[in-house]
């Protein structure tokens, strides 16, 4: 069942460091095969400033961030729905059997679009999909 989504400013789960109101949801933990992200509890807020300390590495092999999503400004938006959401939800396994913490789902468009069904998807999701198995590339790309 999809959650309504509402008039707020709605949040990308799988957003750039630069993007708008960037935050740092979560961290990439697991192995360069099975990628999970270790999300932050709801009130830690790890800091921008956590970014430049990582000097040549690139943030998005270290951190997860969500941000305000940028609609027609995305290649995953189509107009109606963020594309992207729509693919984990109906592409990916689940790797979760509970909702994990998240501090962005009240606002995220893939919460509110798909619901809790691709939150128990999302942990598998990384920005950098290099590393990520077949699936994962075939879900995340166009």
């Amino acid at each position: 069942m999809t959650v309504k989504a509402k008039a707020l400013s709605l949040s990308c789960p799988s957003a750039q460091p630069d993007m708008e109101g960037a935050r740092i949801i979560g961290l990439v933990t697991g192995t360069l095969e099975s990628p999970r992200i270790a999300y932050l509890e709801p009130g830690i807020n790890l800091t921008l400033s956590a970014v430049k300390s990582l000097g040549e590495l690139e943030p998005t092999r270290v951190f997860r961030f969500g941000a305000h999503c940028e609609q027609a400004r995305c290649k995953h938006f189509d107009g109606a729905q963020c594309a992207l959401g729509r693919r984990v939800a109906s592409q990916l396994e689940r790797v979760v059997e509970q909702l994990p913490a998240c501090q962005i789902r009240k606002s995220c468009r893939w919460y509110a679009e798909q619901g809790r069904d691709v939150c128990l998807r999302c942990p598998q999701i990384i920005t950098m999909v290099d590393s990520a198995d077949a699936l994962s590339r075939i879900a995340t790309t166009e």
